[in-house]
């Protein structure tokens, strides 16, 4: 078979069959307590759930760049593949993303959940690698690139030369930090709960990184703490962006330490160059301004960026012919 090319995130497992579309499904599963096996993946997860009850849990498959169950990662893995006709990795050779963020101890159990579907070969890539392949720059050039790739649970910082990670530094802050504190605010400012959905949506249609403090207003709706009873409330977007701003620090903080740790020849190709911002938190509306502002430092992004990572292992495979991988 051809190559495949796996990037298991927290939020989206991204697969590639040779050249093939790129499958994306949500990293979730409805796993039957009972039979111990996976019943539903994806979007259709939590519905499933529902409609099962007890007998079925939802399982996020990764924590942080680490397996949360092997044996329920295996079982999501398989029910992707057959969606798209195949029904193992059918002896092909498989290059996955790991993150930096991960032990050896959670590699090695990636691997042998990849394994157990048959696959002839597993090699893990560090994710700054693959995504400085994804932009379509020089891995194995001299020059350093800079690429953070923020995602639901971390976020990942490296710069690549020689094709090396001569920096690199992660922070258990992502996309989900940041609903996080917005859940928290509304609840502590209006006396509500509100959904993972909502707190998304305030997130994406309410903060401007690069605007704030315009004085928006937004109408929301939650459940009481009061009486559970559904009802509405008022959020301001200084008191949202407030809250938001410790976990903008965090990222920051994760550049920055990056930067610190590379020679000076790659310090000044990333204040040439700038930085790529990557992963489905490139989307944020107005955050990379914002951390060109707080960087000092030109900050990029591309079309599709939370696809980088996956189209860069297929760059990698494609300019490695002997297929030694570093």
């Amino acid at each position: 078979m051809a190559l495949i090319t796996l990037d298991i995130g927290a939020a989206f497992t991204r697969i590639q069959i040779g050249n093939e579309p790129i499958l994306t499904v949500a990293s979730e599963a409805a796993y039957d307590l009972d039979r111990k096996t996976v019943k539903v993946i994806g979007a259709n997860a939590s519905q499933e759930v529902l409609r099962s009850g007890s007998k079925t849990r939802l399982v996020r498959i990764m924590e942080r760049g680490a397996p949360a169950d092997p044996g329920v990662l295996s079982g999501f893995l398989q029910q992707a593949l057959r969606s798209i006709g195949v029904r193992s990795f059918g002896r092909s050779e498989v290059l996955v993303a790991a993150t930096t963020h991960a032990s050896p101890l959670d590699i090695a159990s990636l691997k042998r959940c990849i394994e157990k579907l048959n696959a002839k070969t597993v090699t893990p890539l560090e994710t700054p690698i693959a995504a400085t392949a994804g932009i379509d720059q020089d891995v194995l050039g001299e020059v350093g690139t800079m690429t953070v790739v923020l995602g639901e649970s971390l976020v990942e910082a490296g710069i690549v030369s020689f094709g090396k990670l001569a920096a690199r530094a992660t922070s258990p802050t992502g996309v989900s930090t940041l609903r996080s504190a917005i859940r928290e605010s509304v609840k502590t400012t209006c006396d509500l709960v509100i959904s993972e959905d909502v707190a998304n949506d305030i997130l994406i249609e309410l903060i401007d990184f690069q605007r704030a403090h315009r004085g928006v207003q937004a109408k929301i709706w939650g459940r009481s703490l009061a009486n559970g009873e559904s009802e509405s409330g008022v959020i301001t977007e200084d008191v949202i962006f407030a809250a938001i701003l410790p976990g903008l620090e965090l990222i920051t903080q994760a550049i920055t330490s990056c930067i610190s740790q590379a020679p000076n020849q790659l310090v000044t190709d990333v204040a040439d160059r700038g930085l790529w911002l990557l992963g489905g938190g490139a989307h944020l509306p107005g955050l990379a301004p914002e951390l060109e502002r707080r960087l000092g430092v030109p900050v990029h992004t591309i079309a599709e960026p939370e696809l980088a990572v996956v189209r860069g292992l297929s760059v990698i495979h494609a300019v490695n012919p002997t297929k030694i991988y570093w």
